[in-house]
């Protein structure tokens, strides 16, 4: 798939609220602060992210944090984590288990229809994990559980991580 997606000659920018991959770090604090000013984002936990309440995309009351990573003062990747708000260890149904779906639906709804490959991280000492990933043109998104109640998204432009890498 990799390597079908980063033959395109095309290139993908979109991310989610007119934030784009390659925008320059400027222009992400500039959008953050207007969406701030609207109300719709603030300041996530010890300053270290953006907060974000989805509205109802998911089947139950959630919150997204993002960031993103700068390369040479552009935007090259977002990482984001995705929560149900009412989250509890003994509501099943709002574990990240069930919450990993439903974000896979709506990143399917965001970006359409896509393949989601499953692949296995084997991690020293001997752990293994499982994520989800689909490539359009040069935008990998991948997917995985973060923690029992949070689901991590890590979106990248696969072309500028790659640049100037040995």
């Amino acid at each position: 798939m990799r390597t079908r997606e980063l033959a395109r000659e095309d290139t993908v920018r979109a991310l989610f609220l007119n934030y784009e991959l390659g925008m320059t770090q400027q222009a992400f604090y500039d959008s953050s602060w207007a969406l701030n000013r609207r109300g719709l984002v603030m300041q996530g936990p010890q300053n270290q992210n953006v907060q974000y309440r989805l509205p109802r995309t998911l089947p139950f009351p959630a919150t997204m944090l993002f960031y993103p990573d700068f390369k040479d003062g552009k935007v090259v990747q977002m990482r984001v984590r995705f929560g149900y708000d009412h989250w509890a260890p003994w509501n099943r149904r709002l574990q990240s288990d069930s919450l990993l779906f439903d974000v896979m639906d709506l990143l399917i709804r965001w970006y359409g229809s896509r393949e989601f490959v499953e692949r296995t991280i084997v991690s020293p000492p001997a752990e293994s994990t499982t994520e989800f990933v689909t490539i359009d043109a040069n935008r990998q998104i991948a997917l995985g559980r973060f923690s029992d109640q949070e689901v991590y998204t890590v979106i990248t432009d696969l072309r500028a991580v790659q640049q100037n890498t040995p």
